[in-house]
């Protein structure tokens, strides 16, 4: 079980950095795409817990897991919970145990989160982050052991 965990933990800071490295390239609203003020940001993303629901390609297509490598993988099994108090945690969707955490904050007026998680730390563009509570985020990512791009597509757990 130790082992299970020392993985998941690797596994959520790999997640991490992949989920977090095209999280700043620009925020867009439904409304017409102007960058969200940093509270109604910062509200749409502690409102929910965010799981990935799909990781396609950029065009669309949807990608099988098998064909991803196991950092990506999962990804799938973890709720990812931005807090307001700006901390940040990974936990396990079946189990609800906390796999790993740290602090989060936006910054470059609002195009980009600023996140200190255990093991990793870095500045992560935000490509999409929709009133519709739906969060997209273009990454490179090994796909069939190659490096490609990818979306990530988060939905909220209701």
């Amino acid at each position: 079980m130790k082992t299970k965990i020392s993985l998941r933990t690797t596994a959520f800071a790999m997640l991490l950095a992949i989920f977090l490295t095209g999280f700043l390239t620009g925020c867009e609203d439904d409304d017409g795409g102007t960058t969200p003020a940093a509270a109604t940001q910062t509200e749409m993303l502690v409102g929910n817990s965010w799981r990935v629901s799909r990781v396609a390609t950029p065009d669309g297509q949807t990608l099988d897991r098998n064909r991803l490598n196991v950092t990506t993988q999962v990804l799938y099994d973890l709720d990812m919970q931005f807090k307001a108090d700006k901390t940040v945690r990974a936990v396990d969707k079946n189990t609800k145990q906390v796999i790993n955490g740290g602090t989060w904050e936006l910054v470059d007026d609002n195009r980009a989160i600023d996140v200190n998680v255990t093991g990793f730390k870095g500045k992560f563009p935000i490509v999409e982050l929709t009133r519709s509570r739906k969060l997209i985020l273009r990454q490179q990512a090994p796909v069939d052991g190659r490096q490609s791009d990818i979306n990530l597509e988060f939905d909220p757990v209701l």
